[in-house]
């Protein structure tokens, strides 16, 4: 009897731990049928109403459909003597130094309003006075964001001139000593060749510019005041008709 009883316990056991394996065979098969539902939906969903389509598409064709040329071959160039339009001419490559006087007082009217930017016919030429507040920091070379701002302008405007640039430092009489910089002159060599650099970055020809630094040596106006100190920090650029004196490039290797 006992025999019998362990042989029955021994089969259920093996019942019930049957039973708990295929368990997961309900979950498994549960996320199966979630998952082919969610096919069906999206299948269903991404199907084209081809009725609508046709109907779009038609729409379309019509109104972006081309006119035909007639009439003398006027046709989609209505309004033009014989369907030829005007050519567009080239911006002249040669600008006199009242276009780029022009140019620039339109073009960056706030600076000039504001003192920070003087255009002044000289003798010689044209000469664009930018001052230290617009383009940098004090004692500094690097040029601030409104400064480049300024010489993109610039840049724009100059680019393709058949003229004589020169693009001069100035600074103030009082004396710098710094890691970077031992001397106003160096200082105003470093402002001048950050200020040529960035303008021949941005399209300005190498072939007829000059870099110079001339620190305290050319003020405009007296070092004795806070006034004329702000006046004497400035870049220069001196814009000039090309003379025979103007260094030639002939015998030269040109950059590639």
């Amino acid at each position: 009897m006992e025999y019998r009883l362990m042989i029955f316990r021994k089969r259920l056991d093996k019942t019930q731990e049957n039973i708990h394996l295929d368990r997961y065979l309900v979950t498994y098969a549960d996320l199966i049928t979630l998952l082919l539902g969610l096919f069906v939906i999206l299948y269903a969903s991404s199907r084209v109403d081809e009725e609508k389509f046709k109907e779009i598409s038609h729409a379309f064709s019509e109104y972006f459909q081309p006119e035909k040329i007639s009439d003398g071959g006027a046709g989609v160039f209505k309004g033009i003597p014989n369907g030829i339009p005007e050519p567009i001419m080239p911006y002249p490559s040669k600008k006199s130094l009242e276009q780029i006087q022009v140019e620039t007082e339109r073009s960056l009217k706030k600076y000039v309003d504001n003192g920070l930017l003087t255009v002044t016919r000289t003798s010689n030429g044209l000469t664009l006075t930018l001052s230290e507040k617009l383009l940098f920091k004090s004692g500094k070379a690097e040029v601030e964001p409104e400064g480049m701002s300024v010489i993109d302008t610039l840049a724009l405007i100059l680019r393709g001139i058949d003229k004589q640039i020169s693009i001069d430092g100035h600074t103030d009489s009082d004396p710098i000593r710094s890691f970077r910089y031992e001397s106003n002159w160096h200082l105003s060599v470093a402002r001048a060749v950050n200020v040529g650099y960035y303008l021949v970055e941005r399209g300005l020809s190498e072939n007829n510019l000059m870099l110079r630094g001339f620190g305290a040596q050319r003020p405009v106006a007296p070092n004795s005041s806070i006034e004329g100190k702000a006046k004497n920090r400035r870049v220069e650029i001196n814009i000039t008709e090309l003379s025979n004196n103007t260094p030639s490039t002939e015998g030269y290797q040109q950059k590639r």
